[in-house]
């Protein structure tokens, strides 16, 4: 495999997936593309990122991205946020603080 500048996991746990993860995971590997950066950033679904396990009721916190190298944790994650987090964060290095949920 290719070395990549940053990988991207998109919980794929059961709350974050009823509040539509999927479709966020399937518009960001589409947006990634569109922007000529899919070489240089990995996708992954990830399983249970236990984000929602913090609070309660759980999945409060849901949907959640985890980017990496940086460690970067994003809750309440909506298909509407991906065009900020690719502007901002993926390609200006800038961590988009409204969504932010903790950072390593």
């Amino acid at each position: 495999m290719k070395p990549y500048r940053v990988h991207v996991f998109v919980s794929q746990g059961k709350h974050c997936a009823a509040k539509g993860s999927e479709e966020i995971l399937k518009v960001l590997r589409e947006k990634l593309d569109q922007n000529n950066l899919k070489n240089e950033i990995k996708t992954s679904k990830g399983g249970c990122l236990s984000v929602c396990k913090e609070t309660e009721p759980h999945g409060e916190l849901c949907p959640a991205i985890v980017i990496y190298p940086e460690g970067v944790w994003y809750k309440n994650v909506h298909v509407n946020d991906i065009d900020e987090i690719i502007e901002k964060h993926l390609k200006k290095g800038q961590i988009v603080e409204r969504l932010l949920h903790y950072k390593m």
